[in-house]
């Protein structure tokens, strides 16, 4: 009997898509976990997501996950002084989240640099009934699209000495009064905008190529509610739609194309909701949040077998009080996973102006408020400041984070702290401010700035110097 109910049931559930113009469905009800052993070994990246007991309740913690690790972290805290910290997404290089959060009675945007001691950043500073909301990041990682009071906006970012801030905020879709767009995110090659308009059964999907302004339904099925895109790196769009009047939401994916067919995806359950979507870029995997065990639970879905694996096993689903949602990964071979190496380590200085302006400032994770100052005045160059990793490290970018800068100066590694090789040399150096220092591509136990010419009547002055490998 049961499993002649469990066919007719699945007879339903396509016959009611294919009347929608949806491609088949082979969703069934409550789909077993493939074994925790099972798990793809090729996932060694980091998901970040937040869990609530329910949306607005204060409840609200981000969370982080790190498979090459093995550990489970809760970033957000109650030192941040936000309330409900949500929707984070990684960036491009996996060395930020931005997510929204309550401050000053206010829904704002923030960024937090993962691995620091720093504070987020609030790039919004919105106060009272404003709503900034459902930000991401832009492939290249150099712009912030999100929600605000409705209309959906592109923000430039600018890294400064006390961190990034929005220097230009456009509207890319205006909202007319009374309407909602939401839930915005780019395409890969960041010609046009995906987003959500309407509200409840009548919210859908659309897409505004930016350069015309031109705007084409993306999928908006009639009283059945579609919302959430997020755009895979080739383009593809997976988003959580309700698969017919149950109002149960389904995980599907369309091509770029508007007029192309919806696919529900196999991995769905039936009789649950299956909301959140967060593709692999370059895999069949897709993490999301389904209530097939209850409440909100983390899953990873393969698109192509709609195999499932509950998260269970990594503790992400502990607290069963909780709903777990929002998930972004940040991911790719092991080598590839970027890590601060330098907060907290033993520094070195060539000289130091005063007793407080030492070389372990310079590392301590305050982007603000202290600093490594070297001694100013006539025949005091060279000046270095370096730091001790522990062990030799890949080197793959540096942040410095100039107080006073240098006009010439190098970067440079040693596995002995006597010999030492350059992996980046300048004479055209800034006087302050964030400069970072991409794909280096070294290795090293130690790590120095060495500076030969300085670009104020000041000494080199250094808030901070992050190093970033594995």
């Amino acid at each position: 009997m049961k499993m002649k109910n469990l066919v007719a049931g699945m007879m339903a559930g396509i016959a009611l898509n294919l009347c929608a113009g949806v491609a088949s469905a082979t969703c069934i009800s409550n789909p077993a976990a493939q074994p925790d052993a099972s798990f793809p070994a090729s996932l060694t990246g980091k998901l970040v997501y937040h869990s609530y007991v329910s949306y607005g309740d204060g409840t609200s913690q981000i969370f982080l996950y790190d498979f090459s690790a093995h550990a489970l972290t809760q970033l957000s805290n109650a030192s941040w002084g936000i309330k409900d910290p949500m929707n984070a997404v990684f960036s491009p290089d996996g060395k930020w989240i931005t997510f929204m959060g309550v401050t000053n009675n206010a829904w704002n945007v923030f960024m937090y640099q993962l691995g620091t001691n720093n504070a987020p950043i609030n790039l919004t500073n919105s106060t009272g009934a404003t709503r900034n909301e459902d930000p991401k990041f832009s492939p290249d990682g150099k712009t912030i699209v999100f929600k605000q009071n409705g209309s959906v906006m592109q923000a430039t970012l600018s890294y400064t000495s006390a961190g990034p801030v929005f220097t230009s905020v456009v509207a890319l879709a205006t909202a007319p009064s009374g309407g909602e767009y939401s839930m915005p995110y780019l395409s890969p090659d960041e010609s046009a905008v995906y987003y959500a308009t309407g509200t409840g059964a009548n919210m859908g999907l659309m897409k505004l190529t930016i350069a015309t302004g031109v705007t084409a339904v993306f999928d908006h099925p009639a009283s059945l509610e579609t919302y959430y895109p997020i755009v895979r790196a080739d383009g593809n769009v997976f988003y959580a739609r309700w698969k017919d009047s149950s109002a149960l939401d389904q995980i599907y994916e369309k091509t770029a194309d508007p007029s192309s067919t919806p696919n529900q995806l196999s991995l769905n359950d039936c009789i649950s909701n299956n909301s959140d979507p967060g593709p692999v870029n370059g895999t069949n995997y897709l993490f999301f949040s389904s209530t097939t065990a209850g409440g909100y639970q983390l899953y990873l879905g393969d698109v192509n077998s709609g195999q499932r694996w509950s998260l269970t096993q990594f503790g992400v689903n502990a607290d069963t009080t909780k709903a777990k949602l929002g998930s972004s990964y940040y991911g790719g071979p092991a080598a590839s996973q970027v890590s601060l190496l330098s907060q907290g380590h033993p520094a070195a200085a060539s000289a130091s102006y005063n007793a407080s302006l030492t070389p372990d400032k310079a590392f301590d994770g305050n982007l603000t408020t202290t600093r490594w100052d070297s001694p100013e005045g006539a025949g005091v160059d060279p000046q270095w400041i370096s730091v001790d990793l522990g062990a030799v490290k890949n080197i793959s970018s540096i942040d410095l984070y100039w107080d006073a800068g240098a006009s010439v100066y190098q970067i440079q590694t040693s596995n002995d702290n006597v010999n030492w090789t350059t992996l980046y040399s300048t004479s055209n150096g800034v006087s302050y401010g964030h400069v970072n220092l991409p794909n280096l591509n070294g290795h090293g136990r130690y790590v120095r700035m060495y500076g030969t010419k300085r670009a104020t009547q000041w000494g080199y002055s250094l808030d901070e110097m992050q190093v970033w490998g594995s």
